[in-house]
């Protein structure tokens, strides 16, 4: 159970590492400067505690349920240590979140994260009721295609998906902090807005990817069966992958919007061009994903492939400012131009 945890634990930390590097860098904020905020202003203390429910509650289910280990209850033999173990998984993968409130707080501090921390093991043990199963019914074959990779993401990648709502509030506030902080405006603001998106979203992601990727390769042999031609799945997959970015962006958006407090015009430009920007980083990673389908280690390979899209998209962003959307999009096209019939 600490294992599969730590694997998720690592995409949370990576979130608030760069989150970090934003948000209290040289001319940011510092720790105690955000948790006397959260204390004194109820509205961003609860949005804070959310945000961190929302990442870290995926985490604590796996430790909390152990359904991979559940066979070892049954056998003979003392319990405590297991319990102690899990115990001390769900403490020590807080690390960020221990850091956060141990800095800026001090004592109280660690004891609310410990309260919260008795919250999250509540909520991580109860099991929602099972959905009854319905036959679908698609008219089209690019329909079902796609209706088969959002099933998917349904059945198999709810926690991901929790845990991604929760990064992409965090982009969205990286984003809105470091446009007020460095009080642009126009243009630049959403240059600057949507590169930091671009770049706190992709440990966001990640997860949704592979149970996407998985997805269509596990359906591979029945749209060959089926004579389904390869541009129609290349199309469902990205048509997948583009929904997860639009959906993770606009969360990012809306959090962003709600930090910086700019001007109609600004919020305009940033969510257009975060909109651009997740339409572009969708294309090429369904061509980094086409492209890792068949190797041993996909995983690998798909955190590196979206780290990559984000850094051409900021690198357009930067070099060419607003113009750079269409260089994002030209990219992800012909990158998935070159995919082979």
């Amino acid at each position: 159970m600490v294992g599969p945890a730590s694997r998720r634990a690592a995409a949370v930390w990576v979130g608030a590492a760069i989150l970090g590097a934003v948000v209290f860098g040289p001319t940011g904020m510092q720790p105690r400067d955000l948790t006397g905020l959260a204390l004194h202003a109820p509205g961003v203390g609860v949005v804070l505690g959310v945000i961190w429910l929302l990442v870290y509650l995926p985490i604590a289910r796996v430790i909390i349920r152990a359904d991979a280990a559940a066979y070892l209850r049954s056998l003979p033999g003392p319990r405590r240590g297991a319990l102690l173990v899990g115990g001390a998984a769900i403490v020590a993968f807080q690390l960020p979140w221990l850091l956060l409130w141990g800095i800026g707080d001090g004592g109280r501090g660690l004891a609310l994260v410990l309260a919260w921390t008795a919250v999250i093991v509540i909520l991580a043990r109860w099991r929602p009721p099972l959905a009854r199963p319905r036959v679908p019914h698609w008219s089209t074959t690019g329909q079902a295609l796609r209706g088969v990779h959002l099933r998917a993401l349904r059945r198999r990648a709810g926690d991901a998906l929790l845990r991604g709502t929760g990064l992409a509030v965090l982009a969205g506030g990286a984003a809105g902090l470091f446009v007020r902080n460095n009080h642009v405006v126009g243009a630049d603001a959403a240059v600057l807005g949507a590169s930091v998106i671009a770049i706190v979203l992709v440990p966001a992601q990640v997860g949704v990817l592979l149970v996407l990727v998985e997805s269509h390769r596990q359906s591979a042999w029945l749209a060959s069966s089926l004579g389904i031609a390869r541009s129609a799945r290349v199309s469902a997959l990205a048509f997948a992958i583009a929904i997860v970015h639009v959906a993770a962006t606009l969360l990012a958006v809306i959090a962003a919007a709600l930090v910086t407090g700019a001007d109609p015009t600004t919020l305009g430009l940033l969510a257009g061009t975060s909109l651009v920007v997740a339409l572009g980083s969708a294309l090429g990673e369904t061509r980094v994903l086409l492209g890792a389908e068949h190797a041993s280690s996909i995983a690998s390979r798909t955190v590196s492939g979206a780290v990559m899209v984000a850094s051409v998209a900021v690198l357009c962003l930067g070099t060419l400012g607003l113009a750079g959307l269409l260089a994002i999009l030209a990219a992800g096209a012909l990158a998935l131009a070159t995919v082979p019939p």
